[in-house]
């Protein structure tokens, strides 16, 4: 709940200074009133200082906070609520400290005049250009209830395509680290005993461990010059993919790649179709929100593409026809967009557009998995079989030294 600092005097003429926690202004002016204080100023106290302050790393506003923020405030315009209690409401139940503070700012603005648009769009790390601009478009239209029922519908899903692509990439991130793990064992504890061993009874090492043994030695021998040049590549990649042409390098890499790059494709597409469907469904202009859109598919070849398209659509082009001159976007999606175009439905389109490319994206997430996991299996298996084979062999060298 918001405080407001006040300076107010009593029937005694006492002056009154203090803080006060109230749903807003006005309840906060009640409350005084009630009390027999006159005020003379009331404003908003500064918020108290909390651990998201003193640790501001590891705390940050989730996506799920945020589809939880839209269908609570969506049940509340449904109900009737005011906005203001509504708003309050929220920042109580809401348990991120960060999160908590924006809708309070958010109600504070409100308080003074502030439409709800404006007031999200004071903070644009949180509520993306999209989000504010169909809240702006339901504020005037009357259907800021649909607006925001469509809005965590579409929040949803894309936390579900994020989900999707990050628990196709657990399963061999996990048996890539289990692999370097068993490795780094064997090679670190047990190839040193094996080789001083060999040492004492002056005996040659099998093949497969001298192999092994070579390899270690050589990066234990250069591992400051290996650490150095392992360490200048990373920068240089960093600070590559800080420049424009960098990170277009990498979307571009990002979408043309074999196996990623259809996975990524199908976001993007699934995203785009989503984006644009809620947008016009919304009654909201394509050229006021075409950037947003732009924007939302996240990767800059679309981007770059996206933004030819607008100059061609503002020429008076249409949008299916630079659509399809990009070679970006696949036959079936351009003709459906043609398509709805012609008839006036293209956000009817482009929701079935949608759903079509959510189902391709699992498609191919499943294909990936189910390539990754032999490919993986074979892999760490040829080295984790080497190293096996190298620490055998030297105990069967090692039993007929001893013979």
């Amino acid at each position: 709940m918001p405080s407001y600092a006040y300076r107010a005097y009593s029937e005694a003429g006492v002056r009154r200074e203090g803080v006060i926690d109230a749903a807003g202004s006005s309840a906060a002016e009640q409350a005084l009133w009630l009390q027999g204080l006159k005020i003379v100023r009331l404003r908003s106290a500064p918020p108290r200082k909390t651990m998201a302050d003193y640790f501001p790393s590891l705390y940050h506003i989730s996506r799920i906070d945020m589809i939880m923020f839209t269908r609570q405030l969506a049940t509340f315009v449904g109900a009737g609520v005011p906005m203001s209690r509504a708003l309050s409401t929220i920042a109580e139940e809401t348990p991120g400290p960060l999160f908590k503070r924006v809708i309070l700012q958010v109600l504070d603005d409100l308080e003074r005049g502030q439409n709800l648009s404006e007031a999200f769009a004071r903070h644009p790390s949180v509520f993306p250009t999209i989000y504010v601009d169909l809240v702006r478009v339901a504020e005037m239209t009357g259907n800021l209830e649909g607006t925001l029922k469509q809005l965590a519908g579409y929040l949803r899903r894309d936390l579900n395509t994020i989900r999707r692509l990050r628990s196709a990439m657990i399963y061999p991130a996990v048996i890539l680290v289990v692999a370097t793990s068993v490795v780094i064992i064997l090679v670190v504890f047990a190839l040193p005993a094996f080789s001083r061993i060999f040492a004492e009874f002056h005996v040659q090492l099998p093949l497969p461990t001298r192999i092994l043994l070579g390899i270690v030695n050589f990066i234990r021998d250069r591992a400051l010059a290996i650490g150095a040049t392992a360490g200048l590549i990373a920068v240089a990649i960093t600070a590559g993919l800080r420049t424009d042409r960098g990170r277009y390098v990498r979307d571009e890499l990002a979408i043309r790649s074999p196996i990623v790059g259809p996975i990524v494709v199908a976001a993007i597409l699934n995203r785009f179709a989503r984006t644009l469907a809620i947008v016009l469904k919304a009654g909201v202009p394509l050229s006021q929100t075409f950037d947003a859109v732009i924007q939302g598919t996240g990767n800059r070849v679309f981007q770059y593409e996206l933004n030819r398209v607008k100059d061609q659509m503002q020429g008076g082009e249409g949008f299916s026809g630079p659509l399809t001159r990009t070679r970006l976007f696949p036959p079936m999606l351009t003709q459906m967009v043609r398509v709805g175009e012609e008839t006036g439905t293209l956000d009817v389109y482009l929701e079935q557009a949608g759903d079509f490319y959510e189902e391709e994206l699992d498609y191919r997430i499943r294909s990936m998995t189910a390539l990754i996991e032999p490919v993986m299996t074979v892999a760490v298996g040829g080295v984790v079989g080497f190293v096996a084979v190298s620490l055998i062999s030297a105990m069967y060298g090692l039993v007929g030294a001893l013979k």
